[in-house]
């Protein structure tokens, strides 16, 4: 059956269809607080309202794309830190951290503490009831590991691939500490047993010093080595620095530092490091039972968010279908109805004749007859007036 399609089917299919794509080109990570809840239309979510609509615009305008604000008082208070990589540009800057309140405020409604991190989109965002910019602490921090990994089963290469990671991350790790924005994009330019190029991206909020830095730094790589070891990519993400590195380019422009001779070796893996939530979980081992719950609060959120948004297009969607094939089966029926009144004119015309046939009372004649018969009608044969008209004589 062909259905007509109308520009407001479009309308109506064309949101289902996006909430159904897998957000893979903006994934983000949101990371819920435990420092209370907000109740809708009170002070604290016009205070973050007021902050939405400010923070975006004085880090855009920065020249380091960064911000922090504080709005409002005891107990509406809300501290607010935003950051955007530093090869991004003011405009993009802006309508990112723009969106990250919106996400933020969505996957973690109604919390007082929410930490946004994204895939591809070039900021993060952390609003909060707690005042995290007294200090340097690096919080709300994720592993995010690729789930594709390099073919290093090899020990001689799983080895090599190690010092290559961990040669790229100390020195990428140097260089964003003591640059002036903290922040550095690299690549290691050492081909060792055919392994890939390496390509790395650190950063630190401007405001701390080059140790600061350098100390919030220091642990990511030991995450890496622990948690992505022999993957094709992944990143660490806190409020504080961040840290990601691929086996492509992934940063705008060329790499700011080339490394091109390796560390003489790979550290030890330091067992006593603090748990941290990591997504996917790397295997065999498993998340923390903390981190495992946060994020799994996390994913229902979500889930429950696209299901009720997508349950009343559906049936949208699906009454508009119902409607349709109901209109074309109406005018459907009525063609044939038409259809069967005019096929059967013929058939009442020929039972009149088959009447004039049988009754002698009752005759009937062709126009051209008539025609003949009254000289079209002429004065001459015209005999009166009746009741349904002239009569003429034949």
């Amino acid at each position: 059956m062909d259905l007509p399609c109308h520009p407001w089917m479009a309308m109506v299919i064309l949101p289902l269809l996006l909430l159904l794509v897998p957000l893979t080109a903006a994934q983000l990570w949101p990371s819920c607080g435990e420092s209370g809840d907000y109740k809708s239309n009170s002070t604290y979510e016009a205070n973050l309202k007021l902050l939405s609509t400010n923070l975006p615009k004085k880090a855009a305008s920065s020249t380091n794309l960064f911000a922090t604000d504080t709005v409002g008082n005891v107990p509406n208070v809300i501290f607010a830190l935003a950051l955007c990589r530093g090869d991004s540009n003011a405009s993009a800057c802006e309508g990112c951290l723009v969106t990250a309140f919106q996400d933020g405020q969505v996957h973690c409604a109604n919390y007082k503490d929410a930490a946004v991190y994204y895939d591809s989109d070039p900021c993060m965002l952390r609003f909060s009831n707690k005042n995290f910019l007294a200090t340097t602490v690096n919080e709300r921090m994720l592993v995010i590991v690729s789930i594709e990994s390099l073919m290093v089963n090899i020990s001689t290469r799983a080895d090599s691939f190690r010092l290559m990671l961990f040669t790229l991350l100390n020195s990428t790790a140097q260089s964003a500490a003591n640059s002036s924005r903290r922040f550095t994009t690299s690549r290691l330019d050492v081909s060792v047993s055919s392994l890939p190029t390496l390509y790395c991206l650190m950063q630190c909020t401007p405001d701390l010093t080059a140790d600061e830095c350098t100390a919030c730094l220091q642990p990511y790589l030991q995450y890496t080595l622990k948690y992505m070891d022999g993957k094709k990519g992944g990143r660490v993400l806190g409020t504080r620095c961040s840290m990601r590195y691929e086996i492509f380019p992934f940063f705008q422009e060329d790499p700011m530092l080339r490394i091109i001779n390796l560390a003489p070796e790979v550290p030890p893996i330091n067992s006593t490091m603090p748990l941290i939530t990591v997504n996917p979980p790397p295997q065999p081992q498993s998340q923390s039972p903390v981190a495992a719950a946060l994020h799994g609060r996390n994913s229902r959120r979500r889930a429950l968010w696209i299901i009720a948004a997508a349950a009343p297009l559906l049936s949208i969607f699906l009454c508009a279908i119902l409607f349709v094939v109901w209109i074309r089966r109406r005018r459907k029926g009525t063609e044939i109805l038409h259809d069967q009144a005019a096929a059967n004119r013929p058939e009442e015309d020929e039972l009149v004749w088959r009447l004039e046939e049988k009754s002698s009372e009752f005759t009937l004649f062709d126009l051209s007859e008539i025609l003949h018969a009254t000289h079209d009608f002429s004065k001459e044969n015209l005999l009166g007036q009746g009741g349904f008209g002239p009569v003429y004589k034949m």
